[in-house]
């Protein structure tokens, strides 16, 4: 690994520009709190970098948590991080330019160019834990979960627990190998970074989705209850644990206990962020198909998808948009995002599959369950490409079947049900669990039986 001593090093010896060693102690903690979900560290670094100015790197980690943001009106405010990161770029380290490389593909949508730097820089520094997370995250959102798992997979071996912030690479190891199907050995990586740190919420979060694959819906549950009581202690990603808590609940048919935690905590106030959009519409929508009348709550969703409509890049945001709008919003409106969404649709593959995705969750509210249908049954599988989890992308399937079951189609429910479930196992125990469920779905015949066994997980 490439190593320039002259300069100061961070607490796994990798070299920083612009930065003494006194305020590398700064952005190691920073750097921690980050991927720990810790509030205020946007205010942290910002002083940072008032104290160290020259600080390259420091200017390249605004650039990443605007573009995180996931909001294409902020991509100027990226791009003034990114035009200070290159006036500094003479006095750079080789890793630091491959940072300022990747942040300027990734304002110019050059995604691959980005995942490229990235993945040249955990190749020659895989202690570059910026670069790990910034590469597995990201990947999350592009549908490349085998990519996801060559990353993690490639880089842990130069790890170890005497490696400080091991805890930090352990969970995105878990949840690319329980993307994989691999929910053995996922959940002991989970657990080993929860022996670390209990409240590592991306670990957490890993394991939350082995039990959910595996059907371990009381143990989900418990876990998260474990840490309720310190959740809000983070920043908005708690949200999407409490997602987890709520799905738990749901499986259980505790729909009370579910519709609670929608208001207050995974969408308690109107809030533009995707990931609290993708909960908020996933949960409601998912209450509706077991019979739950949720009142007005769609409302708050739809006021922020209006204020953010064409604005999000993070393209799985879009159907949930759609969820909300259709539901609230007058004729005028709806056609009006669904143009916004259509017009931005030939920018590539995935904003076609959203927009299409858009359009048949409008087609379903508006009760053309066959449109509806039509639309989402041919790309059911192409729609992996907008990112997300299995258990996210779910919804797509939970909506195919209660158009199908609004149309009496009970033979294409039971396909569709099958279909969800068909790789959903690793061990012996899992397949007899998968084929008595195959079992059971032989003899849904009504909107009901296919409802319950929705509500039952994966």
């Amino acid at each position: 690994m490439p190593l320039d001593t002259a300069l100061s090093t961070d607490v796994r010896g990798l070299p920083l520009s612009g930065i003494n060693d006194d305020q590398v102690q700064i952005y190691d903690a920073l750097l921690t709190d980050i991927y720990h979900y810790v509030p205020g560290t946007a205010g942290l670094l910002e002083t940072l970098l008032e104290d160290a100015p020259e600080f390259v790197l420091g200017h390249v980690l605004r650039g990443y948590s605007v573009m995180t943001d996931g909001f294409k009106s902020g991509e100027g405010a990226a791009r003034g991080h990114l035009q200070r990161a290159k006036t500094l770029i003479s006095a750079a380290t080789e890793r630091e330019k491959l940072h300022v490389t990747a942040l300027e593909n990734w304002i110019n949508g050059n995604f691959a160019g980005r995942n490229g730097a990235w993945e040249e820089i955990i190749s020659q520094w895989p202690r570059d834990l910026l670069a790990y997370r910034q590469l597995t995250g990201t990947l999350f959102w592009s549908g490349d979960k085998k990519r996801q798992l060559t990353a993690a997979l490639q880089t842990l071996q130069h790890w170890s627990p005497a490696v400080a912030g091991y805890g930090l690479v352990l969970g995105p190891m878990a949840f690319a190998l329980e993307e994989a199907g691999h929910y053995a050995k996922a959940e002991a990586y989970a657990k080993d970074a929860l022996d670390i740190n209990p409240t590592d919420l991306w670990s957490l979060h890993a394991l939350a989705h082995v039990f959910e694959m595996q059907g371990r819906v009381k143990e989900g549950e418990a876990r998260i209850e474990e840490v309720q009581d310190r959740l809000n202690d983070f920043n908005l990603f708690r949200g999407h644990i409490w997602w987890h808590l709520a799905l738990f609940k749901m499986a259980q048919d505790k729909l009370d206990d579910a519709l609670a935690l929608v208001d207050q905590q995974i969408y308690p106030n109107s809030s533009t962020f995707y990931l609290d959009i993708q909960n908020a519409a996933s949960a409601l929508s998912r209450l509706e198909f077991q019979g739950v009348d949720v009142g007005d709550r769609w409302n708050r969703i739809s006021e922020a998808s209006e204020k953010t409509l064409g604005d999000h890049n993070i393209l799985f945001t879009v159907p949930h948009q759609a969820m909300a709008l259709a539901r609230t919003s007058d004729e005028a409106s709806l056609n009006r995002a669904l143009q916004t969404w259509a017009a931005g649709s030939d920018d590539s593959t995935e904003s076609r599959l959203a927009a299409k995705a858009a359009e048949a969750m409008a087609k379903f509210q508006s009760k053309n369950y066959a449109q509806a249908l039509e639309i989402l049954y041919p790309i059911r599988f192409e729609l992996a490409a907008l990112g997300a989890s299995h258990a996210q992308q779910d919804i797509y399937f939970q909506y195919m079947v209660m158009a199908a079951s609004e149309l009496s189609e009970f033979s294409k429910v039971r396909n569709l049900l099958r279909e969800r479930i068909a790789a959903r196992f690793e061990t012996d125990d899992d397949f007899a669990k998968i084929k008595a469920k195959m079992t059971a779905i032989d003899s849904v015949s009504t909107k009901l039986d296919a409802a319950a066994l929705l509500r039952g997980g994966l």
